[in-house]
């Protein structure tokens, strides 16, 4: 068994070392309380606790490729000050963010059985209940640890900075943009060969691409949206049937972003930005035409499910049909696979308050990386 084939699956946990939100202090005038100016402020005095899986794939040399799929809480607290000194707390909201690191990973040489590492890579967030905020969906994330042994486990507790992309204006209360936070991580190691079902061999990965098209249709005039450039990330897990056939299950995430802008004949000019979030698996038949050369040629189909949260009045269909072309090549114990995704949705059940529905075509690139 060579290096390379090595992959490990845990726990990650830990806490944030910084505050969740921007503290931030308003003055206004109370007619209630005339004597002075009144203050609201917004806070945030805890650290929140992270929990999460992880998924690690040795490349050999001591170079990995992890992903993590981790629950955070953020939270912020509401206070009102007025000119008599009285202080009233107006309660705390709190937003449940996934956050999906996928690092890669340099493992330095060992130092008396401790081997310390360096990571580095993008982060995706998601969330269901923002409640007042919207925290921005991509950042870069860095980090610095030491690996512990013990047979096959594996402990590596870590210093974790992310930057995020800035959230937006106002309405949005933005959440702090530096992220710091210590986390560890608790695996065990296992190869590649072992991952069997019924005899069959199963492989695990990561997925990743872009939309060719939009996810939202357009609104009626004098509306219209601006939607920006997407993205899709998650997992695959496919079951070689034989050496031609074999079956796929794909866990996607894509959130549909956009700017709705009204502009009537007679009212200024406004602009609201909204995110719907939709979580894709499509389960697929995958063929292979020449399955004994080094890059070979596949076809795919089957059914698609599509979930979906953070709604922003829309309600997207539930059920689709994919079907896809790609080739895919092996570069020692990975397999590398890029792929174009066609898929039709079923139509969206729209309640009377909505606009427009999303888009039921959808083309799309992605790149598998399985083991």
């Amino acid at each position: 068994m060579i290096f390379a084939q090595r992959v490990s699956f845990g726990f990650t946990g830990g806490v944030n070392l910084t505050r969740d939100f921007p503290s931030s202090r308003d003055i206004y005038f109370d007619p209630s309380y005339p004597t002075g100016l009144s203050a609201a402020e917004r806070y945030s005095d805890g650290h929140g606790l992270i929990a999460g899986l992880s998924l690690e794939v040795d490349l050999g040399r001591g170079v990995s490729l992890e992903g993590n799929a981790l629950r955070r809480q953020l939270h912020f607290k509401l206070r009102s000050i007025f000119p008599d000194g009285t202080v009233q707390e107006d309660g705390r909201i709190e937003i449940g963010p996934w956050e999906f690191p996928i690092l890669l990973k340099y493992r330095m040489p060992s130092f008396r059985s401790i081997r310390p590492f360096l990571e580095a890579g993008p982060s995706f967030r998601t969330r269901h209940n923002p409640g007042g905020s919207e925290p921005s969906q991509v950042g870069a994330t860095f980090g610095a640890g030491v690996e512990f042994h013990a047979k096959k486990l594996r402990i590596s507790p870590a210093v974790r900075y992310t930057r995020w992309q800035y959230d937006g204006d106002f309405p949005r209360i933005a959440t702090k943009r530096d992220q710091i936070e210590f986390v560890t991580g608790i695996s065990y190691a296992t190869s590649l060969p072992s991952w069997r079902v019924g005899g069959r061999k199963l492989r695990f990965g990561f997925m990743g691409g872009t939309p060719f098209t939009p996810g939202l249709e357009q609104v009626p005039a004098p509306q219209r949206l601006n939607e920006a450039q997407g993205y899709i990330a998650g997992l695959a897990v496919e079951l070689e049937v034989n050496r031609r056939w074999c079956i796929e299950i794909d866990g996607l995430y894509r959130p549909f972003r956009a700017d709705q802008i009204s502009n009537p004949a007679d009212f200024p000019k406004s602009s609201f930005e909204f995110t719907v979030l939709t979580w894709q698996f499509p389960m697929l038949g995958k063929y292979r035409f020449r399955p004994e050369s080094k890059v070979r040629p596949f076809a795919e189909a089957g059914p698609s499910i599509r979930l979906s949260g953070n709604l922003n009045g829309y309600n997207p269909s539930r059920y689709g049909f994919t079907v896809g072309s790609g080739i895919e090549t092996d570069y020692k114990a990975m397999r590398v696979a890029p792929v174009l995704r066609y898929t039709r949705w079923d139509r969206d059940e729209r309640a009377w308050f909505m606009s427009a529905d999303t888009a039921r075509n959808q083309l799309e690139f992605l790149l598998s990386l399985t083991f």
